[in-house]
């Protein structure tokens, strides 16, 4: 009922989201958002553990490109 979801909605490209599909913001350089606000929709479930997956996909992908 009260989860922020869509406030910085993933997309393909600047006209159709926020974020890209590894969850970087469109236009500024390493600043990353992982959380229910990235997901384009909501359902009756609650977020969490796919919030939790897609913050451990991210930091699988910083680890690639920290490296």
């Amino acid at each position: 009922a009260s989860h922020h979801i869509g406030t910085t909605r993933m997309g393909n490209n600047e006209k159709h989201g926020v974020v890209n599909s590894d969850c970087k913001v469109f236009g500024i350089e390493n600043f990353f958002i992982a959380g229910s606000s990235v997901f384009p929709t909501s359902g009756y479930a609650n977020p969490l553990l796919t919030s939790i997956a897609l913050a451990l996909r991210l930091c699988d992908h910083l680890k690639l490109i920290v490296k």
